[in-house]
């Protein structure tokens, strides 16, 4: 490691493992390590939700913010734990009425205080970049410019589609010039104002988490309402930067598994493991019956779960074996919990997430389903990889970046779910009859480098463009 000097606050509403809900959290945790292994004196900062678990270490208290919300002061405390496996600085805000549990006004008043950090400094330290993460945080930049403070301003998006529309009555209680906001035409009668757009629009530079989605959202179909402006206005100002996993969680040589293996060994090492997980799942143990995975959030509309669901109800199911792993839509936990009530033998539903189930599946599985309508990235193609679970995914967003068909998964164009099974008994046809390029095309998968590095050395990149 260097010292280069860089001074950021990474801004972000999730952060595993203390708080998770998404992809967010795993994103939040590794992507600081990487740059701060560059060298980046990076700092963490989220609220202090009745929900975060510190780990057991022991919380420090750093100082008081005041916030002016709605006229009134709003107190903060700021409190200060370290990543658990590594000596970056995590500061929690602490206040009960807008930051223990998030609501409404949880990220006007989350926002603000962000900007006093950045005025006044926390721990004699203050940044220079404030990396922010989607729309919780979008109106971080406008504020810190309203206020003329001295910082730079990153803005990731990670969903488009989650744009949180804000009533103008929240916007005047931040204290902020309503002229400066770009009210959408179409939220001209509701009084509202879209904050992850507020975030583009006065950040210095913004990024989408892949490169394929970053061209995407500039288009009618994957735009949600924002591609006229977004390619109109700030079309130069896009870029995208693909996401990185952490080896240190993702690897079948170290993990907790029926058999630990790597490329060399990979057919002995994913025939115990499909073994071992077909037992566990109450199916019956055969290495040539087809195991296929599926792990997620069980969401039709950007999962495309409701694919998988009309291939099931399609298809022969006697001679293939299905585990979905994930929760989401109550109405799709439902469907699939029937779905395998009614086929015990061939469907397995496991609406606990954990990441110990996943990696479990990611080794006993021979294929993965991902039949997203859009991705910004998804991390689970490049998890399943190092596994050895070929993903067979639409060609979308950080999927399409990510794999290159019939070389390490299997791609197909159209969200429909007779393209997903037709590509699906591609994959497994070649399993079958050409065990041999199947193997290799396996550990191809398995050899490629999904790690944080080049994408660290990027942003990395992209800082020291910002503080020129």
């Amino acid at each position: 490691m260097y010292n280069c000097g860089m001074k950021v606050l990474f801004a972000v509403w999730e952060l595993s493992p203390f708080i998770k809900v998404g992809g967010l959290g795993d994103v939040a945790r590794t992507l600081p390590k990487a740059l701060h292994d560059l060298g980046v004196d990076i700092r963490v900062v989220i609220p202090y939700y009745r929900a975060v678990r510190t780990g057991g270490q022991r919380r420090v208290f750093v100082t008081k913010l005041i916030v002016t919300y709605g006229g009134r002061r709003v107190q903060i405390k700021v409190w200060k734990i370290k990543f658990l496996d590594a000596d970056i600085p995590v500061y929690l805000l602490e206040n009960r009425k807008y930051l223990s549990v998030p609501g409404k006004e949880t990220w006007g008043v989350y926002d603000l205080a962000i900007a006093e950090m950045v005025k006044w400094g926390v721990d004699d330290w203050k940044p220079e970049i404030v990396h922010s993460n989607d729309n919780h945080c979008g109106f971080i930049p406008l504020i810190c410019k309203e206020w003329k403070l001295p910082v730079k301003h990153l803005f990731t998006i990670h969903a488009l589609l989650h744009q949180r529309r804000v009533p103008e009555r929240q916007v005047e209680k931040m204290g902020l010039d309503l002229k400066k906001c770009h009210v959408m035409r179409w939220e001209t009668k509701n009084k509202r104002v879209v904050s992850l757009l507020e975030g583009v629009v006065y950040a210095d530079l913004v990024n989408t988490v892949s490169q394929t989605y970053a061209r995407e959202i500039l288009t009618e179909e994957y735009g949600a309402g924002l591609d006229d402006i977004l390619r109109t206005q700030h079309p130069g100002k896009i870029f995208g930067i693909l996401n990185g996993i952490d080896y240190n969680f993702n690897d079948p040589r170290i993990n907790k598994l029926a058999k630990n293996y790597d490329a060399e060994n990979v057919t002995e090492g994913k025939k115990i493991n499909k073994s071992y997980l077909q037992k566990k799942l109450g199916f019956k143990q055969d290495a040539k019956m087809p195991l296929i995975g599926f792990v997620g959030r069980l969401d039709q509309h950007q999962k495309g779960i409701d694919l998988i669901h009309k291939m099931l109800l399609r298809i022969d199911l006697k001679k293939w074996q299905f585990v979905i792993l994930g929760e989401g839509q109550v109405e799709w936990e439902e469907k699939f919990k029937l779905l395998a009530s009614f086929y015990p033998k061939n469907i397995a539903y496991l609406d606990k997430y954990t990441d110990e189930l996943a990696i479990r599946l990611y080794a006993g599985t021979d294929l993965v389903l991902i039949p997203s309508r859009f991705e910004p990235c998804c991390l689970v193609q490049m998890i399943a990889m190092k596994y050895g679970a070929i993903p067979v995914a639409r060609a979308t967003g950080g999927l399409l970046d990510t794999i290159k068909d019939e070389m390490n998964g299997f791609l197909f164009e159209k969200a429909s779910s007779h393209e997903l099974e037709k590509t699906l008994k591609k994959a497994n046809d070649m399993r079958v009859k050409y065990p041999g390029k199947f193997t290799e095309m396996v550990k191809e998968a398995m050899n490629r480098d999904f790690s944080w590095k080049k994408s660290a050395q990027q942003y990395l990149e992209v800082y020291k463009k910002l503080v020129q």
